[in-house]
């Protein structure tokens, strides 16, 4: 054996296009090869979960106690060799000789524990990144669950094979990550995979629930879904910029009402009739043309934060603004021409 790689009895199995090896080895030493492709909250790099602290101590606590972890970690390795002769997988002696697809709490869990522990697993040889992504969307998703948020921001990285709705999703998701990375913008750094932090960020999840049905392509019931998604971009930035122009102090204060559950999902609702109503009086839906129309609404949004919670509450406080919108202008048609 050279010093340069490390070499493993293995398995090959063949499924449908790919040839898997199975293998063991101890912990410590899976741990010295294999990256763990890490979600971090504010970098668009990674595609798990953040590791969980708490997670890995029960994990080792599981193992001190000498317990066994029989399901296998699943791998993407690179440059590494099955040599048939010997039935050996031979992996390159490096810190990143391969990535965790699926299994990093097990493995990280195995390695801090005081126990010496082999693990199974189960590899892919050279295996592409959007092809990585998609077989840990299919064992989390299907096994134990991606949490939502994560599952939307990686739609876009999928193959192309997708849904309306998918494709609508996807598209939410682009605009959460152009939004939350515009320091400009009032969702700036408010939009996270992480859990949010109620009245001070949204998660993701939230973000497409209310966003991706506007951009369908049903133009009768929302007049923005005609529109491209730089232009769509553009819309719900300055929806909230011209908001936040007429009433700075929703935005000024954290927690605000804008950033709970309610409070957003309650403006989304109501997005459709204001962006028409602004096209209608101001001929474009300029920053400016959106502060000019909340200028004339009269409407207490701090009422919301005594508004309750859930979807019967959120569609009423849509209705509520829309209401207040449509009584600020007695007559609404939409315009047909539109400056952003």
């Amino acid at each position: 054996m050279s010093k340069n790689e490390i070499r493993y009895r293995a398995v090959p199995l063949r499924q449908d296009r790919d040839t898997l090896y199975v293998f063991s080895a101890p912990a410590t030493e899976l741990d010295k090869i294999l990256e763990i492709n890490e979600r971090e909250t504010d970098k668009d790099e990674g595609y798990q979960r953040t590791l969980s602290g708490s997670r890995i101590r029960s994990i080792s606590d599981f193992v001190n106690k000498r317990n066994q972890i029989p399901s296998a970690i699943v791998v993407g390795l690179r440059d590494a060799k099955f040599d048939r002769v010997s039935s050996e997988l031979a992996i390159p002696n490096r810190p990143d000789s391969g990535w965790v697809i699926d299994g990093q709490h097990r493995l990280k869990g195995a390695t801090q524990a005081n126990v010496a522990i082999e693990l199974a697993v189960v590899a892919f040889l050279d295996l592409e990144l959007e092809r990585q992504i998609f077989q840990f969307v299919t064992i989390n998703r299907t096994a134990k669950g991606v949490p939502t948020s994560l599952y939307y921001d990686l739609l876009r990285h999928l193959p192309p094979s997708k849904t309306p709705v998918e494709k609508a999703r996807e598209k939410a998701a682009d605009i959460a990550h152009e939004l939350t990375r515009d320091e400009e913008s009032p969702l700036f750094a408010r939009i996270t995979v992480s859990p949010p932090r109620p009245g001070q960020s949204l998660s993701l999840n939230n973000f497409v629930r209310k966003v991706a049905p506007l951009l369908q392509d049903e133009p009768a019931k929302s007049p923005i879904a005609a529109y491209n998604v730089n232009e769509q971009t553009k819309i719900v930035d300055n929806y909230f910029r011209g908001l936040r122009q007429n009433d700075p102090q929703l935005f000024r204060y954290t927690p605000t009402v804008v950033f709970r559950t309610l409070g957003f999902g309650a403006l989304l609702n109501a997005l459709p009739t204001i962006f028409s109503l602004t096209l209608k009086h101001h001929q474009g839906f300029r920053v400016e043309d959106v502060a000019a129309v909340f200028s004339r609404i009269e409407f207490d949004f701090s009422a919301w934060d005594k508004a309750g919670s859930g979807n019967a509450a959120e569609l009423q406080a849509g209705k509520d603004l829309e209401e207040a919108a449509r009584y600020a202008y007695p007559t609404d048609t939409a315009g047909s021409i539109i400056r952003l």
